[in-house]
């Protein structure tokens, strides 16, 4: 038994399928298959039902995932340990975030990062509220801050709440709904709604349309804008639209959830070593979000 076969047995059980996870691991089929013939060899068990090209875990298979995820976080942590001690650890790191906060913040966090911690380059990426957990769990980002809607029970994840964000249903200043003292669900069911969605396929009632009719968009910015030239409403966060706000762009609705608040996260890999890097850009988001 080594890492390669249980890397292999771990993707496979998570993706479901073998090209699938030849594809994440960047290899080929067989090496894959290989790997899983002989694991299943050396434990004298079948870890899959196979059915056509779709593959399940067995009763044994389920029985030793958690173990063998096990294993492949804690030879992560031994990699991050070893790099760091060596010098050179994050000498490239991957970060993903929504866009609740302003793009000018993160160009300035992004240029101080450069600055700080020269040894290191930053690949910042733009994604949906929703995916941040998936692409850390995923590995295929290092870290990821944005607001989080659903706290999973996920042993792959360390969820960091870095301050409270105030979430807004709002529509323009022009729009009924804001000459209305007190709307209605059924007003609100009827007027066209721009909301959040994302790739994850998981059952979230807090993203759910409310109204009847609406357009679904994965970035905060993309929502904005249609409430801006649609006659649409939407629920945003106020760092996002507090100039709009000012500038009488946009009102908040009058109704029972206008306001409501959502944790602002840092998403981490579990067994990951501690940044001094994250550490700092945690530490300035969490004083944005107290300043707020």
């Amino acid at each position: 038994m080594n890492l390669s076969q249980i890397e292999a047995f771990c993707t496979v059980a998570d993706v479901g399928s073998v090209t699938t996870a030849a594809s994440q691991l960047e290899c080929n089929r067989t090496k894959i298959s290989m790997a899983l013939k002989a694991l299943e060899k050396e434990l004298g068990v079948a870890l899959f039902n196979r059915t056509g090209n779709q593959l399940s875990l067995s009763e044994a298979g389920k029985a030793i995932y958690k173990d063998c995820e096990n294993i492949m976080l804690t030879a992560r942590r031994i990699k991050y340990t070893c790099s760091e001690v060596s010098g050179e650890f994050a000498a490239e790191m991957w970060i993903a975030r929504d866009d609740s906060l302003p793009d000018t913040l993160w160009q300035e966090l992004a240029h101080q990062l450069n600055n700080l911690f020269p040894n290191t380059s930053f690949n910042l990426v733009l994604a949906s509220s929703g995916d941040l957990a998936n692409l850390v769990a995923t590995q295929q980002v290092d870290f990821a801050f944005g607001v989080d809607y659903e706290r999973l029970d996920d042993p792959r994840m360390i969820y960091q709440p870095l301050g409270k964000i105030r979430m807004m249903s709002v529509c323009r200043s022009s729009h009924p709904l804001a000459k209305s003292k007190r709307v209605t669900e059924e007003e609100l069911r009827n007027a066209k709604q721009a909301v959040m969605v994302y790739l994850t396929e998981k059952d979230n009632p807090s993203l759910e349309p409310f109204s009847r009719r609406y357009i679904g968009f994965s970035s905060f910015e993309y929502i904005l804008n249609t409430i801006l030239t649609d006659n649409a409403w939407g629920v945003l966060p106020e760092p996002l639209i507090r100039k709009h706000l000012r500038e009488q762009n946009l009102t908040v609705i009058k109704h029972t959830y206008g306001l409501t608040q959502e944790d602002y996260c840092m998403f981490s890999p579990a067994g990951s070593t501690e940044s001094a890097a994250m550490s700092w850009l945690s530490d300035k988001l969490n004083d944005f979000l107290f300043d707020f």
